[in-house]
């Protein structure tokens, strides 16, 4: 997810020029991307409500060992299952006044949306224009028939 903003919509469905280029490591970057910014826009559509994104962490799932092979041994210490939701049902579950809608959290901590450049600081590459997330809203409203 740190790697790229949201693509293009025909990008991220792998559809149309890309849908003989599925990559499911991409997969996921833009899916997390896409809950970031899903997050942002509705914490501004919908105030009274609380709206937040989550990284559960690297966490040892049929996903990641499909991704990465061997080479996942080099993202160890790895998290269970069980560690990995634990922040997760935190959000579910704890006081609206806890959180910071809009946010990104991991380990019940609002963590950094964007890294990027030579020392691997808040960056810029991966932030999509607000044009770019209309689309992409644009686009969610009409596969959900809105």
């Amino acid at each position: 997810m740190y790697n790229s903003k949201f693509p293009s919509w025909e990008q991220a469905a792998s559809i149309g020029q890309y849908e003989s280029k599925y990559d499911g490591n991409f997969a996921y970057t833009y899916a997390k991307r896409g809950q970031i910014l899903l997050a942002e826009q509705f914490a501004k559509e919908f105030p009274e409500i609380s709206f937040v994104s989550a990284h559960p962490g690297w966490t040892l799932t049929a996903g990641v060992e499909s991704a990465y092979g061997d080479n996942a041994k080099y993202l160890n210490p790895l998290r269970t299952t069980w560690e990995g939701s634990e922040g997760i049902c935190w959000l579910m579950s704890t006081p609206k006044n806890s959180l910071k809608s809009g946010e990104f959290y991991l380990d019940r901590e609002v963590q950094r949306k964007h890294i990027g450049g030579l020392f691997m600081s808040e960056g810029s590459f991966t932030k999509n224009s607000q044009d770019e997330v209309d689309a992409l809203m644009k686009h969610l409203k009409e596969e959900v028939g809105v």
